[in-house]
């Protein structure tokens, strides 16, 4: 059984669509992530996958790239992703890009934050819950993989009504986004450009499903 781990509801739709998976959605929340992995490997998953959207932390990255994972990143450690299904997913999705992965417990708000991750651990991407499926993953001895598109260039901002507007389900909360907005209306130009990059990504999930 194929355990998929993802930040949000609209990820896990897509990743629910993925024949033999069972799939788990921890809302962006780290530590909810780590346990959600750890459940996944103890239901019976005999692999564990990280899927869903990405920040880029390179130029080489745009908006809708999709990413295998080589590697992943975080405070806590370093985590090869499994050789062997990379190179098959690689086959089978020539277009995708190949690298490492940063995985972060906070969000990583701005292009000069992106680039000095870039250059401190020469990641392509982050997002909040690869270093939790690798951590369940290298614990329960199980190949481990990372799958993510692109929504946000490593240039563009992401604002802080992203996070805030992520319900405990992993769903868009559009009454808690638009109050955020309303009292901080400068967020409306990266939360557009975010927005507009979340649904190419997406897009470009739903098409890399087939493959894996």
């Amino acid at each position: 059984m194929l355990g998929i781990l993802c930040g949000l509801e609209s990820e896990a739709k897509i990743a629910r669509r993925i024949g033999g998976a069972r799939v788990a959605c921890a809302a962006s929340r780290p530590h909810k992530a780590r346990e959600l992995a750890r459940e996944l490997a103890a239901q019976g998953a005999t692999r564990l996958m990280s899927f869903g959207i990405a920040g880029a932390l390179h130029e080489s990255v745009g908006l809708g790239d999709v990413l295998i994972g080589t590697e992943v990143i975080s405070s806590q450690g370093k985590w090869a992703c499994d050789a062997v299904w990379s190179a098959s997913l690689a086959a089978q999705m020539p277009q995708a890009k190949r690298g490492g992965v940063y995985g972060s417990e906070t969000l990583v708000p701005t292009g000069q934050e992106k680039q000095a991750l870039y250059q401190e651990t020469g990641c392509l991407i982050v997002d909040m819950e690869s270093q939790c499926a690798a951590e369940a993953a290298a614990e329960a001895g199980l190949p481990f993989m990372v799958v993510r598109a692109v929504c946000d260039d490593a240039r563009m901002s992401v604002p802080p009504v992203v996070m805030a507007a992520i319900a405990d389900d992993g769903s868009i909360a559009i009454g808690r986004a638009l109050s955020h907005i309303v009292r901080q209306p400068s967020q409306l130009v990266d939360l557009f450009h975010v927005a507009r990059g979340t649904n190419k990504a997406l897009v470009a999930l739903g098409k890399a499903k087939t493959f894996i």
